[in-house]
């Protein structure tokens, strides 16, 4: 009967010890799943990390043009309210001459 329950007692242990590893091999199993799944969700923010980065360059790039052209615009507004640009106009467009000039038309004969 000792013996009998020696041998019980043994295979109690060897139930133990396969349980024991099966328990490792599943907790391994999570912790590479677990490690699986993080490296994809970084890989997948480091992607949108990037794209956002490509845009903010795009963006920074129109920002500068946009402006290049407000500065442009502000400097033909400023040469169009200019007494040089209106005297310009009146010259060329409207045929006007200050009083003190006299006007010489030539002809060809």
């Amino acid at each position: 009967m000792m013996q009998n329950k020696a041998i019980r007692i043994d295979k109690v242990k060897n139930k133990r010890r396969a349980f024991g590893g099966i328990k490792a091999l599943v907790q391994l199993a999570l912790l590479v799943t677990v490690a699986v799944v993080t490296l994809t969700v970084a890989t997948g923010i480091m992607d949108n990390i990037s794209r956002t980065q490509e845009q903010i360059a795009v963006l920074d790039e129109q920002i500068i043009a946009a402006e290049s052209r407000r500065q442009e615009i502000e400097d033909a507004a400023t040469y169009v309210s200019s007494v040089d640009f209106i005297e310009y106009i009146a010259r060329t467009r409207l045929n006007l001459v200050r009083r003190d000039e006299i006007i010489f038309i030539i002809t060809s004969e």
